[in-house]
């Protein structure tokens, strides 16, 4: 039972198949198309992914009305019974809903009558009710090879799906129909059926955009041959997508997207031979207006930067801080500690104070007061050195009224680390990191080397100390928050000298009780990479891009097409297909609205303006 009660888009449900007769809400019926001519709203769809629901379990609904920009989301009025079955609804996109049933309603029947409530929201919707019966043990299939289908070169593929039991089924290509906004002309080719298996052959020329698929399959039966008449299974499809180019070609540089909607790009180093402002690092920003396909250029920061931290303010507003470069006007490039706030109501920047230290590779964490907590760094220039030293800013409305607190100095310095907000304690985990010891005046002479430490600074008493749990010794690595409040930590490299190695073990840190566990292993042991969370709510991490050190001294390396996901549900990673271009040390701008996100510039030997944009819906 717990294990079905998790199975998120993983669930084959029973597809709620209800005869439009006599309709008045059906679009070809005289009555419809009376509203339609006294500008009534459009007809509202909706289709449950099972008529049967067990106790404590989820069915989804997929509709083609955005009911997020309702005040009260998607309601879902039930009658025929003394009790609510239905615990919560949960926004997974736009147009796809998780609907989770009260374990504690074991049998019976109920209805949904959704005509009256939502012509009380001068919405129609067709059908107007639903029927739906609790069973106990419904019969159940899975997606075998993840929760959705990566269409980014997909002209051909598979996918597989598992049964829980023995299953008959005819297999016939008449009896599998696709549909959703995902459709366009993927079709299925060829089927292969075992006792316990379908896998299904795509062909065609699948939609660019990504979105929802419903596979519907007619006439299947369980071990008790008990026919189940359509038997549905909503896939996420989702596919890299070729951008347009920046203006600039840039590597190093960071994304944000803005509270307006707006995707902002900013800094970074151009590509050879290109001097702006009189050099190769960048003040230089730009928007992309994901209506109109188009990069625009933006206002100039104050200072160019690159290897530079960024984070979004309580207000909206943007915060940058360190990096390599200097003022605009000055030619020269150091270590920088100045900062600088962007408003996106009046698009100007402002600089702010400064840091004690200047640093570049290091972190910032927005907390939950608004203050900024900046952690690490490297200082220019060989020989290289690590920061320690730990800064608080403040943030206020006026920039010139921020101040800086220092906090203390970490155990390790370091660069290169994950960090991360635990809301659940409070507390900012420091994981990981390079660090860097000056050994004497000589460019080459210094020690740089990964480290295991995690240290942790407590927002509440503004201290800093260490974890008794080890991180396998890695920096340039990810790390993603879980459902439950413990943390992913994946990727990264051991060394920048002819002991490195890729570090393919991922680990989940768990803040609370502070203790780390080995987890699977990645597919490819990557840096300098990107990830993006998929949209649909806990199921899958998307990571792509970066480099992989394939030899055995360590100082050979490719970058990488391949991408991989993640998912909490399965608690694995899988093969999702491939990117566009094979990338690293570009930047990347995350949706937050929507899930997913772009990848722009960075390097494949030379630096590029192009970008590609990971798509959902």
């Amino acid at each position: 039972m717990e294990k079905i009660r998790h199975l998120i888009f993983f669930i084959l449900f029973v597809s709620c198949k209800i005869s439009q007769g006599s309709n008045p809400m059906d679009p070809s019926s005289p009555t419809y198309l009376g509203l339609l001519l006294l500008n009534a709203d459009s007809v509202v769809k909706m289709e449950f992914s099972s008529n049967r629901v067990q106790p404590g379990g989820i069915i989804y609904v997929t509709t083609n009305y955005d009911f997020t920009t309702n005040t009260h989301g998607l309601r879902l009025p039930v009658t025929n019974t003394t009790t609510n079955p239905i615990s919560q609804v949960i926004p997974r996109s736009k147009f796809l809903y998780e609907v989770r049933m009260a374990p504690g309603v074991t049998s019976g029947k109920f209805t949904m009558n959704l005509k009256d409530y939502y012509l009380g929201e001068s919405l129609l919707v067709n059908p107007e009710s639903f029927e739906f019966e609790i069973d106990s043990n419904p019969p159940l299939l899975q997606l075998k090879t993840g929760n959705g289908i990566d269409i980014s070169e997909l002209q051909s593929g598979f996918l597989d799906i598992e049964a829980n039991e023995e299953i008959v089924w005819d297999g016939n290509l008449s009896q599998v129909e696709l549909s959703g906004n995902a459709k366009n002309s993927l079709v299925v080719s060829d089927i292969i059926v075992s006792s316990r298996n379908i896998r299904l052959l795509f062909a065609g020329n699948p939609n660019a955009n990504g979105g929802i698929l419903s596979i519907r399959f007619n006439g299947v039966k369980d071990k008790a041959l008990n026919t189940q008449g359509v038997i549905t299974v909503p896939v996420q499809v989702f596919a890299f997508k070729s951008g347009p180019n920046m203006n600039i070609a840039r590597r190093s540089c960071v994304g944000m997207e803005l509270d307006d909607g707006r995707k902002m790009v900013l800094g970074g180093r151009a590509k050879s031979g290109v001097l702006i402002n009189g050099n190769g690092t960048l003040s230089s920003t730009e928007y992309y207006n994901s209506i109109s396909k188009e990069f625009t250029i933006g206002t100039d920061m104050i200072y160019r930067r690159q290897e530079f931290a960024i984070v979004k303010l309580l207000d909206g507003r943007l915060l940058v801080s360190g990096g390599f470069g200097g003022k605009v006007g000055s030619p020269s490039n150091e270590s920088l500690k100045s900062i600088e706030i962007f408003d996106p109501v009046t698009s100007t920047w402002t600089e702010g104070p400064s840091l004690v230290t200047p640093r570049q590779l290091h972190k910032m964490t927005l907390l939950p007061n608004g203050d900024v907590l900046v952690v690490g760094g490297l200082t220019p220039f060989s020989p290289f050195q690590s920061v320690a030293m730990v800064e608080l800013i403040h943030v206020t409305a006026d920039p010139g009224l921020m101040t800086v607190e220092t906090i203390g100095n970490l155990v390790n310095s370091r660069g290169k680390q994950a960090q991360i907000l635990s809301s659940n304690t409070g507390k900012v985990v420091i994981i990981g990191g390079e660090r860097s010891d000056v050994t004497g005046p000589a460019t080459t002479d210094y020690n740089a080397r990964s480290i295991d430490s995690i240290e942790i600074y407590d927002v509440t008493t503004k201290t800093l100390s260490t974890s008794s749990a080890k991180v396998i010794k890695r920096f340039n690595h990810f790390t993603h928050s879980l459902s439950n409040g413990e943390i992913l930590i994946l990727g990264g490299i051991s060394s920048r000298f002819n002991d490195n190695q890729p570090i393919l073990r991922a680990q989940i840190y768990n803040p609370t009780n502070d203790t780390i566990r080995d987890h699977k292993n990645l597919l490819f042991g990557r840096e300098w990479g990107s990830s993006f969370v998929f949209p649909y709510g806990k199921d899958q991490i998307v990571i792509a891009g970066g480099l992989e050190y394939r030899t055995v001294n360590g100082n050979t390396f490719d970058s990488i097409l391949d991408t991989e996901s993640w998912s909490e549900t399965d608690n694995r990673f899988y093969l999702t297909s491939r990117s566009l271009n094979a990338r690293w040390d570009g930047c990347e701008i995350r949706y937050s609205s929507t899930g997913g996100g772009m990848i722009l510039g960075g390097r494949i030997g030379s630096i590029l303006a192009n970008t590609e944009e990971y798509s959902f819906e």
